[in-house]
């Protein structure tokens, strides 16, 4: 349990609520596999205390009281809830990928920093395939891609939901990924490799759509692709960029392609 009597709500959460904040850094750079795992899963536990302690969160669901918003602000209140989330959907990817596959197959580093921005997943096996991925959640929804409009849409996934909206946030990821992705390269970041051979290799960039949000089945059957062992969306805009879901698709997605 965190020391919640020893802080003020609001200060605590100014100065964890960056994206700085969940970078995973260790003595030498920064930290992978299990123990970034283990960092994570302690941060995790620190905004849950925060959120029980403030009388946001509650088990099984987050919710947000109007007296937290009275006495904290709804920014921070918003701030702390979107951390704990965050946390949670690093922390859960990261467990999973590393019980498919074990500590020694695949290294797996959360929030990366470029100039460009942070990725929330790098992950790379030992044939030196490299992926950056960005973990994303929009609710109980389905994504879809327009090519003709070059954007994406989302549509709600209750029974009787209709209603299909543009989703800016989601192109704007899929422009920041490439960007970040390109920075590695031209950062010369040693994650992503030391010898020019690992460096110019291209990173595989995806959004890996989490919880209730997943691939519209309903997308124009041609942007389906074979990749690994999985069948997953390609969306064409500054690059090439996968969607996939979490739970039906990112284990297949990793697996390197079956020889015939």
């Amino acid at each position: 349990m965190t020391d919640i009597d020893s802080f003020n709500f609001f200060n605590l959460v100014s100065e964890f609520s960056s994206k700085e904040s969940l970078i995973q850094t260790g003595q030498e750079g920064y930290l992978q596999n299990k123990e970034a795992l283990k960092q994570l899963k302690s941060q995790q536990v620190m905004w849950e205390d925060i959120l029980k302690f403030s009388g946001a969160f509650s088990v099984g669901s987050v919710f947000v009281p109007f007296p937290l918003i009275t006495l904290f602000g709804a920014g921070a209140t918003a701030a702390a809830l979107e951390f704990h989330l965050a946390v949670s959907r690093l922390a859960a990817v990261t467990e999973m990928l590393l019980g498919h596959f074990g500590e020694r197959n695949i290294t797996i580093t959360p929030r990366v920093k470029t100039d460009e921005g942070i990725i929330d997943l790098l992950v790379k096996f030992p044939d030196r395939r490299i992926f950056a991925f960005m973990l994303k959640s929009k609710g109980t929804a389905f994504v879809k891609w327009r090519e003709d409009r070059q954007h994406f849409f989302i549509s709600n996934r209750k029974k009787g939901g209709k209603r299909i909206t543009r989703d800016p946030e989601l192109i704007k990821l899929s422009s920041k990924l490439n960007r970040m992705s390109l920075a590695l390269k031209k950062e010369k970041n040693p994650l992503k490799g030391l010898s020019n051979t690992e460096l110019n290799k291209i990173t595989i960039k995806a959004i890996v759509l989490t919880g209730e949000t997943k691939v519209d089945p309903n997308n124009d059957p041609a942007l389906f692709v074979d990749f690994g062992r999985a069948r997953v969306l390609r969306v064409q805009a500054e690059s090439s960029i996968y969607v996939l879901n979490q739970d039906d698709d990112l284990i297949n997605f990793l697996m390197p392609t079956e020889k015939t």
